[in-house]
C-alpha cells in the first residue's frame, strides 16, 4: 500500500497550486453567525463518530457545509452539491430518471443506481436513518442544520454500502419558541420556490415545527413537440412535521414525518459522436430539441417517511438511543431517446416501488479514559421493478416507410429482433443484521496526547430476487462480513493534530436487472489506509486539514456492456484490484475582520487493469479510468460581511468549482468529458429590522453559473452508434426574499 501512496498520492501534493480549490469545512461555518464571528474561524461540531465532538478532534475526513452556506450557494438539495463544491463528492443524475441519483465519493460510484437489486456505494442518511434507494434523492430539503459528508470507506459505524463514503444530512429540531420563517424565491426560466417553517411553543415538554416547501422551474431545453414536458422542468412539493418531547431532564423523544413529491423532465441528451450519420450531432447546447419528442411525461417520485429517535441519558457517562423508521418510495418514469438513439425513439418505461424498515440501538458511554460506542442495527427492503421498452421514432422508416417518422401511439414491436419487447417483473428483498462497537482509549503516556481507536463490525445480508421475463430466473445470496477500524490519533498542540488509519467496508452484492442471465453478483471491498492532518493556526483565523489516501478495491462490481445490445450489461466481480489513491486539502482563512476564504483541492489517481468482458467472447477491455474521477478537482469561496450599517447587514459571496475531465462510466476511454470552471455571486442585506417585534427582513440577489459556461457534466458512450451527452444548466439569477419573526 506504501507503493500507492509514493507514486499517486505525493504527486497530487505538487499540483495543489494548479487549482483555485475549495471551501466549505471553516468557511461555512466562519460565516455564518454575522461579522462578530468573522474574525476568527468558528469552531466546528460533528457526529461523524455517532456523538458530537469538535471536527479537529474527530480523526474522520469529513467535510461539513452549515445551513447558511448552503443558501449562499444555491445549494436546496442533495442533486445541489452537483458541482463539485466538495470536490471529492460527484453527483450525477440518472439519464432515465434525473430525480435518481448517482452519487460518488473519492472516485468510487454507480453508474446505474436505479436497479432495485442492487446498491450504491455511498451510504446516505437522513437525521440518521439510511435511504436505500437513489429514486427520489433530489428532494428538497426544507430546514437543514448542516451536510456532514464522511470521505473514505465508514463500514464500522455507518454499515453496509459505505465503501466510498457517507452523507448524513442533519434537520433542525423544533425550537419550542414561537416563530415563523418565511422565503420566497424566483428567478429565469419561471424558477419559484417557497419555503414555510413554523416553530409552536413548548407546552407540557413538547414542541412542534412544521415545513413545507414547493420547488418548481419551466424546463431550459423546449420540447418542440406541442403539449409535451420540456427538458429539465420539474416541480416539488414537500411537508415536514417534526415533535420533540422532553419527558424530563434524562428522556427525549423525536419524531418527524416527512412527505412529497418530486417530477422531474427528463435531462437532453444530445448526440456528441454519430457514427451512423443519419440523425447527425448537435456539436453545442441546445436550447430546442431538433426533433418533436413525443410522448415525453415527467419522472414522478413519492415519498414518505415515519422516523422515531429515543435518547436516555441514564447517567453522565451512559446514553442510550433508539432509532426506528419506515419508509416507502414510489416511481413511475417518463424518458424519451427519440432524438439521440438509434434504437427507434426508445422509451425506458418503469415503475418502482420501495418501502423499508430500520431499526437501530446505539449505547455511547465514557469511563476514565476511555469513549464507546456499541450498537445493533436490522434493515430490510421489498422492492419491485417492472420495465417496457416502448419504440416512439421510426429511425430507419422500417415500420413506415420513412425515415425519422414519429410512431403513433408508440409501439412494443422492436424491429430489430422482429419480436416485441418482452415485460419485465423484478421483486427483491433484502435484510441486514449488524452488531458493532469502537472504543477510543487515552493511554497514561505522552501527557495524554495519544489516542488509540479500534472498531469492528459484524454484517449478515441476505438478499433474494426474482425476475419474470418471458421465463422466471431467480437468485439468492448470503453474506457474513467483518469490517475493522484502527486509528491512531495524536495531538502535537492543542490545535495540532496528525492520525493514521485503516478500515474497510463492504458493498453488498446483488443482480444486475439488465443483463441476460440475471446471475448473482457478490459483495466488493474497500479497504483504505489513510494520514491525515487537522490543524488550527494564526491566532485560530485558519485551519488546514489534509487527508492522503490509498485504497484497494477487491472485487469491484464492474458492468460490462453488450456492444450489439445497449440495453443488455453484465455485472462481475473482477478479480484484479482496482486502485484509488488520492490527496484531499482544505484551506480556511479569516485574515482581515469580516473577510472568509475557503479553499479545497482534492486530487485522485484510479487504475482499473484490463478486464475480459464476458460478452464478447471474454475479449480484453482497457479501462482508462475510474467513473467519476477526475485527476483533479477543487473550489474557492469568498464570504465578506460588510462593517454594519444602520439599515441592516450586508454581505457579498463568491464561489469557484473547477472539475478536470472524467469519464462518466467505467469505460475504454472513448468517453472523456471535459474540464470546466463555474462561478456563482450572492449579494444579501440581513437583519432589516421591521420594528417592534414585527420581525425581519432579508433579501439577495444571485447568479449561478455567472458566465454562462457551456459544459457537460453527464455522458455515456453508445457501442456502435457513437456519443451521448447532456449539457449542465446554464446562467440563472433571481432572487431570495425571507420574513423571519
Amino acid at each position: 500500500m506504501s507503493e500507492h501512496i509514493a507514486a499517486g498520492v505525493l504527486p497530487g501534493l505538487g499540483l495543489v497550486t494548479l487549482l483555485a480549490a475549495a471551501p466549505l469545512t471553516g468557511a461555512s461555518a466562519a460565516a455564518e453567525e454575522g461579522a462578530n464571528v468573522n474574525e476568527t474561524v468558528n469552531e466546528i461540531i460533528v457526529t461523524a463518530e455517532i456523538r458530537e465532538k469538535s471536527l479537529l478532534e474527530t480523526p474522520v475526513a469529513v467535510s461539513v457545509i452549515g445551513a447558511e452556506q448552503m443558501e449562499r450557494q444555491g445549494i436546496t438539495s442533495l442533486d445541489g452539491l452537483d458541482s463539485g463544491i466538495i470536490p471529492s463528492l460527484r453527483i450525477q443524475p440518472l439519464g432515465i430518471a434525473p430525480s435518481t441519483l448517482s452519487i460518488a465519493i473519492r472516485g468510487r460510484g454507480p453508474t446505474d443506481p436505479g436497479q432495485v437489486t442492487r446498491d450504491g456505494s455511498v451510504a446516505i442518511y437522513q437525521d440518521g436513518f439510511y435511504l436505500g434507494r437513489a429514486q427520489g434523492l433530489s428532494l428538497e430539503l426544507a430546514d437543514p442544520e448542516r451536510i456532514e459528508v464522511l470521505r473514505g470507506p465508514q463500514g464500522t459505524l455507518y454499515g453496509r454500502n459505505a465503501v466510498s463514503g457517507a452523507v448524513n444530512v442533519i434537520s433542525r429540531k423544533p425550537t419550542g419558541e414561537l416563530g415563523l420563517r418565511q422565503t420566497v424565491t424566483y428567478g429565469n426560466f419561471d424558477a419559484l420556490r417557497t419555503i414555510t417553517t413554523l416553530n409552536l411553543p413548548e407546552v407540557s415538554g413538547i414542541s412542534l415545527k412544521f415545513d413545507y416547501i414547493h420547488s418548481e422551474r419551466d424546463g431550459w431545453v423546449d420540447n418542440t413537440a406541442p403539449g409535451e414536458e420540456d427538458f429539465f422542468a420539474f416541480n416539488k412539493d414537500g411537508g415536514r412535521a417534526s415533535l420533540r418531547w422532553r419527558a424530563s431532564d434524562e428522556f427525549t423523544l423525536d419524531y418527524v414525518y416527512e412527505r412529497g413529491q418530486v417530477e422531474a423532465a427528463q435531462i437532453y441528451h444530445q448526440l456528441a459522436v454519430d457514427n451512423i450519420g443519419i440523425i447527425g450531432v448537435e456539436p453545442r447546447r441546445v436550447r430546442a430539441t431538433r426533433f418533436p419528442i413525443a410522448p415525453l411525461d415527467p419522472t414522478v417520485t413519492d415519498y414518505d417517511m415515519h422516523g422515531l429517535t429515543l435518547s436516555w441519558q441514564a447517567s453522565e457517562a451512559l446514553t442510550v438511543r433508539s432509532l426506528t423508521s419506515l419508509r416507502g418510495t414510489e416511481e413511475i418514469t417518463g424518458n424519451n431517446f427519440g432524438g439521440v438513439l438509434y434504437f427507434n425513439g426508445v422509451i425506458f418505461e418503469e415503475e418502482v416501488d420501495q418501502e423499508q424498515f430500520s431499526q437501530e440501538i446505539q449505547v455511547l458511554g465514557s469511563h476514565d479514559r476511555l469513549e464507546w460506542v456499541a450498537g445493533a442495527y436490522y434493515f430490510e427492503e421489498d422492492a419491485t421493478q417492472t420495465a417496457q421498452n416502448l419504440f416512439s421514432l421510426d429511425i430507419f422508416g422500417l415500420l413506415t416507410g420513412t425515415p425519422l417518422t414519429p410512431i403513433v401511439p408508440p409501439t412494443i414491436f422492436d424491429v430489430f429482433t422482429g419480436a416485441d419487447a418482452p415485460f419485465r417483473e423484478i421483486e427483491n428483498r433484502a435484510e441486514s443484521l449488524a452488531v458493532y462497537g469502537q472504543a477510543t482509549w487515552t493511554p497514561p503516556v505522552l501527557d495524554d496526547r495519544l489516542q488509540l481507536t479500534l472498531g469492528l463490525r459484524y454484517t449478515r445480508d441476505d438478499r433474494s430476487g426474482t425476475r419474470i421475463e418471458g421465463g422466471q430466473q431467480s437468485f439468492a445470496l448470503e453474506t457474513d462480513r467483518l469490517d475493522p477500524l484502527i486509528t491512531v490519533n495524536y495531538f502535537w498542540t492543542d490545535t495540532l493534530s496528525t492520525y493514521a488509519k485503516f478500515s474497510t467496508a463492504y458493498r453488498a452484492g446483488g443482480a444486475n436487472v439488465r443483463a441476460a442471465s440475471f446471475s448473482d453478483f457478490g459483495t466488493e471491498v474497500a479497504e483504505t489506509f489513510e494520514f491525515g492532518l487537522k490543524s488550527s493556526f494564526w491566532d485560530n483565523r485558519a485551519t488546514l486539514n489534509v487527508a492522503l489516501f490509498a485504497t484497494d478495491i477487491k472485487d469491484a462490481q464492474l458492468d460490462f456492456v453488450n456492444p450489439d445490445n445497449l440495453v443488455v450489461l453484465e455485472t462481475v466481480n473482477i478479480e484484479s484490484t482496482v486502485e484509488v489513491d488520492g490527496t484531499e486539502i482544505e484551506l480556511t482563512l479569516a485574515p482581515v475582520p469580516g473577510l472568509v476564504i475557503g479553499l479545497n483541492y482534492t486530487y485522485l489517481d484510479g487504475n482499473i487493469p484490463p478486464q475480459p468482458n464476458p460478452l464478447t467472447g471474454g475479449a480484453a477491455v482497457e479501462f482508462f479510468r475510474l467513473s467519476q474521477t477526475p485527476e483533479h478537482a477543487g473550489s474557492a469561496t469568498v464570504d465578506y460581511t460588510f462593517p454594519e450599517f444602520s439599515f441592516g447587514t450586508l454581505i457579498a459571496h463568491v464561489d469557484m468549482t473547477a472539475t478536470d475531465e472524467f469519464d462518466y462510466v467505467a469505460g475504454n476511454g472513448t468517453q472523456d468529458l471535459d474540464s470546466f470552471a463555474l462561478f456563482n455571486a450572492r449579494l444579501t442585506l440581513s437583519e432589516i429590522d421591521l420594528g417592534g417585534s414585527a420581525g425581519a427582513l432579508r433579501v439577495s440577489v444571485w447568479c449561478e453559473n455567472l458566465f454562462d459556461a457551456i459544459y457537460v457534466p453527464y455522458g455515456f458512450p453508445v457501442p456502435g452508434v457513437g456519443e451521448a451527452v447532456s449539457f449542465g444548466t446554464p446562467r440563472t439569477y433571481g432572487f431570495d426574499l425571507t420574513y423571519q419573526f
